[in-house]
């Protein structure tokens, strides 16, 4: 992405200013440094995130100490341990303890939730984003007392809880008064896990910053060596540096440097750090492993540890004076992280060992059991039971990232296969709940590998199919599912049953409608067997459920209409009032389905009641998929709801990566964008969508190519648009989709081959949704056929009866857009056929209800055809609502308060923090020209906001 901006700010830019001149410049970081200036600068009215990006001693830390130098306000400062990684919420710990004043300000669930986290409160499992949006709310807190800094160095190697919490802060700091400045090295997911977050990436210095560089350190660059270590640095500087120490050294001692004495074999970093190492005593050695294997080398551990093997704590100093180590706090820290590694390279496994056992008599808890963990070869089910232990209790305080690596080394040290296979899908289930899918489908397959039992292979299958699905790759997922299901109908039918169900969805991900249908029905067949062996009534076995709404979804997208209406229906009774979270997966799917089958009251009643179930109890998890069933409903007639929800269905799926469902609310939002006359924007979002799906996602291709036509449509260019429509419904056929409500684009087709002067395919399409209006009952494909016949008509008397028959189709189901379009042709014609009078009242509703969505191009078509009509006093250019002005996230404020929520309930409902909402209020306000929360409220109503 590219370089960030901050604007530095009047006040208080001297003062950083002088604060930066006084901190020391890195060689060659200029425009780094300014940069981190500006967004210090700012501070006093806006907060920001800059992850930096680079290898090792390229300079993150450097610039780290830099802003710490600069700044005029308070500074938290926590890194990443390699081995403290596994220890969960440690680097979040580091950093709001200090601010736990702060924590008084949160809403009781959030502050009980951050409490255990950090073992301050015993309390049930608290909700990882429970955490997050706490972790928000103190940091927002803290800032609105005193403008925050906070540095984190060696992210990569914080515990994977807190990298969670970090990740989610970085996107919401724009109206707090915090800076957070995050320090890691590149990973290849960094495009996915930081969307949204700027970064900057520190290049290598370049031949004139190296040869400065060497100047500062004492070598004159004129020395032929100094070519030489410029070479071999790579422009790394902290390899040059230590190069040019070394150098110097052997100056001094009146050694000779060879031309080949640098380029020792291994790691760059490594091999400028080895000089230093390879000159020390063996106890220093030995007593610097120590530091290396200590989770947090506090002085008195390591005078205890020393003393076991013999050695005072003075076994150090000769560390300590080669600049490898240095005292922080009470504690002894590595000078760089990357000398753990050599340290623990240069050792051998027996030496490595007998510290681990060391520190581990030594120590109690959990730290015990990791330090046993370390000093482990081999198996062992002692300390796989203690590390199952230490997963359990991660689990119990939310941190899943941690959990989950528990789990995996407690799998490792199993024993029985059946042990290992089972930890390991706990490992499994636990990052994928935690968003790391990837890992979760890896620890499925080594847990296949050890598997022994047909019913836990089915489990681990069923957890391994779910990830597939959420990281966009259906075709693997439904195979995957399907095997499963066959290998263990025979031993266990509920199973099988869930197993079949589950992969109906990826079955329709992956265009493949009609192996969606047999598998929805093998589950339900399984189901009618299961409720007949338990003796059971019909729809309250949980078998039956599942069965009943995964194999209504696949019905209602084949063309089996009624009868996916009916499971759907069937489905929607057997929810129960409390909806536990098994439940709201199951209404998240009914919502959505419910909606293809034209009963989209019921589908709103479903989805609302999923969304504010997920933000009254902070849950996100199923707020992607629910907040994408709202933006399909809602795109008939309500388009800045369904732009608000599309939007934050978006950001959703792109924090707890789902790539499949970002990939839908893109191409969602593309639509809506074209039809609204941004045609750049819409071929933005598909840009987006295709980096980021590729065409792994077969089912949601004819999607883009729909946006893409309606774009064209829109913006007057008929021919660009028929090719790419053409191709959508060509792509619909290909697939098996025989539900027209899933392919709105079908009248703009049609208008697209009347205005390219092909009314004939334009009379073979209009037959074609007349079928599909009398074999799905369905109200959209017989407004859309009438409104084609509109397009087709000779006659103002053959306007008049099809459009009379469109008014009525219209009257039992709400379509804005379609009704405003089928006004504006009729309108259009009957002007043509000398009808000016008929047209004007056609052509006047069509030109409100565009203006009323946003539709400006839609909306100035209309204008130009009511002037041509006769009615004069008709403004030609757009307009802009004043409720189009908001933005996204101002709009689901807006909602939010507008519903009757305070503004610290709004913050918690949306995660963010209390200031956000009230700076996005008064945006709101201002432009929508109200004053009062009963002010917008009422104007909400008069909107069609809410209802």
């Amino acid at each position: 992405m590219g370089e960030p901006t901050w604007p530095g700010g009047p006040r208080g830019a001297s003062t950083a200013d002088n604060r930066a001149s006084r901190a020391q410049s890195p060689v060659g970081r200029d425009a780094e440094c300014a940069l981190l200036v500006g967004l210090l600068q700012s501070l006093s009215d806006r907060g920001a995130a800059l992850l930096v990006l680079g290898d090792p001693g390229i300079g993150k830390s450097t610039l780290l100490d830099y802003v710490a130098g600069c700044a005029r306000h308070r500074i938290l400062r926590a890194r990443g341990v390699e081995s403290e990684a596994v220890l969960p919420y440690t680097v979040l710990a580091d950093l709001l303890l200090p601010l736990r004043p702060y924590f008084a300000e949160l809403p009781s669930i959030q502050r009980r939730a951050l409490e255990t986290c950090f073992a301050l409160v015993e309390a049930d499992e608290p909700n990882p984003y429970a955490v997050c949006a706490a972790t928000l709310g103190v940091l927002a807190a803290a800032g609105e007392a005193h403008p925050l800094v906070l540095l984190v160095d060696d992210l990569h190697w914080a515990d994977p809880s807190s990298r969670r919490a970090l990740q989610f802060v970085a996107r919401r700091l724009a109206t707090e008064r915090v800076a957070l400045v995050l320090a890691a090295r590149p990973a290849p997911d960094d495009d996915v896990t930081w969307e949204g977050v700027p970064r900057l990436t520190l290049a290598p210095l370049d031949e004139g910053d190296c040869l400065r560089l060497l100047t500062r350190d004492g070598v004159d660059p004129a020395e032929p060596a100094s070519t030489r270590l410029v070479r071999l640095s790579m422009g790394n500087p902290l390899v040059l540096v230590e190069y040019a120490k070394a150098l110097v050294a052997a100056k001094e001692s009146g050694d000779e440097v060879s031309e080949t004495a640098w380029e020792t074999p291994g790691p760059l970093v490594e091999r400028a750090w080895w000089s230093r190492l390879r000159t020390l005593s063996p106890e220093t050695r030995t007593a610097l492993l120590y530091v290396a294997a200590c989770h947090t080398p506090e002085l008195g551990v390591l005078a205890q540890a020393l003393a076991a093997e013999g050695m005072p704590l003075t076994a150090l100093d000769e560390a300590e004076e080669a600049g490898l180590i240095h005292v922080r706090g009470a504690a002894y820290e590595l000078r760089h992280p990357v000398l753990r590694a050599l340290v623990f390279r240069r050792s051998s496994v027996a030496q490595r060992l007998h510290v681990y056992r060391t520190l581990a008599d030594l120590s109690a808890g959990e730290l015990r059991t990791w330090y046993l963990a370390s000093a482990t070869v081999g198996t062992d089910e002692k300390v796989a039971e203690a590390l199952a232990d230490a997963a359990a209790r991660s689990r119990r305080r939310g941190a899943l990232g941690a959990a989950a690596h528990a789990w995996r080394r407690a799998a490792e040290l199993s024993p029985s296969a059946g042990a290992r296979a089972q930890r390991l899908l706990n490992a499994a289930r636990d990052a994928f709940y935690s968003g790391a899918s990837r890992d979760a489908v890896d620890w499925c397959e080594q847990a296949l590998r050890w598997s022994r039992d047909a019913r836990l292979t089915a489990d681990i299958e069923l957890l391994r199919g779910q990830a597939c699905g959420w990281l966009g790759e259906p075709a693997r997922a439904h195979r995957a599912l399907v095997a499963a299901a066959e290998a263990v109908e025979p031993v266990d039918r509920a199973r099988a049953c869930a197993l079949y169900a589950t992969a109906t969805l990826p079955a329709t991900m992956d265009g493949r409608m009609r192996a969606a249908v047999d598998t929805g029905a093998r589950s339900a067949a399984l189901a009618d067997l299961i409720e007949k062996e338990a003796g059971g009534a019909p729809g309250v076995l949980p078998s039956r459920h599942l069965a009943n709404v995964m194999h209504g979804c696949a019905q209602a997208l084949a063309g089996g209409v009624q009868e996916g209406r009916r499971l759907l229906l069937a489905g929607r009774a057997g929810l129960h009032g409390d909806w536990p979270l098994e439940e709201q997966q199951f209404g998240v799917q009914i919502g959505q389905a419910l909606s293809w089958v034209d009963e989209r009251d019921a589908a709103m009643s479903v989805l609302d009641a999923v969304i504010d179930r997920a933000r009254r109890e902070g849950v996100p998890a199923l707020l992607p998929y629910a907040l994408i069933g709202r933006c399909e409903v809602t795109s008939w007639s309500r388009w800045q709801v369904a732009r608000a929800a599309g939007t934050e269905s978006l950001h959703w799926a792109l924090e707890l990566g789902h790539r499949a469902m970002a990939g839908y609310a893109q191409l969602l939002m593309a639509r809506l964008d074209g039809l609204r006359g941004d045609r750049a924007g819409c071929e933005d979002r598909i840009a987006d969508y295709e980096r980021h799906c590729g065409h792994d996602l077969r089912g949601l291709e004819l999607f883009a190519q729909a946006a893409l036509g309606s774009a064209a449509l829109t913006a007057g260019d008929p021919e660009t648009a028929r090719a790419h429509l053409v191709r959508a419904l060509s792509i619909a056929d290909e697939i098996g989709l025989d539900n027209p409500n899933l392919m709105p684009f079908l009248s703009e087709l049609a208008e697209a081959h009347v205005r390219a002067g092909d009314p004939a395919a334009a009379a073979a399409l209009a037959d074609r949704l007349d079928q599909w209006a009398r074999t799905t009952a369905l109200v959209w494909p017989a407004a859309a056929h009438a409104h084609c016949r509109i397009m087709l008509a000779e006659s103002a008397d053959q306007v008049d009866a099809w459009l009379r028959t469109a008014e009525h189709l219209h009257a039992r189901a709400e379509m804005v857009f379609e009704r405003a379009r089928t006004k504006l042709t009729s309108g259009t014609l009957l002007r043509r056929f000398r009808r000016p009078a008929a047209a004007r009242g056609l052509l006047l509703d069509a030109q409100l209800a565009f203006a009323g969505l946003g539709a400006g191009t839609w909306q100035a078509r209309a204008a130009t055809e009511l002037a041509a009509a006769g009615h004069r006093a008709v403004e030609a250019r757009p307009t802009v609502p004043p409720i189009d002005r908001l933005t996204a996230q101002e709009l689901q404020v807006a909602l939010a308060i507008g519903d009757g929520l305070s503004n610290g309930e709004a913050a918690a409902a949306l995660f963010v923090s209390r200031k956000t909402v009230e700076a996005h209020l008064t945006r709101v306000y201002r432009k929508l020209g109200v004053r009062s929360r009963s002010e917008l409220a009422g104007y909400l109503v008069r909107a069609d906001m809410v209802r």
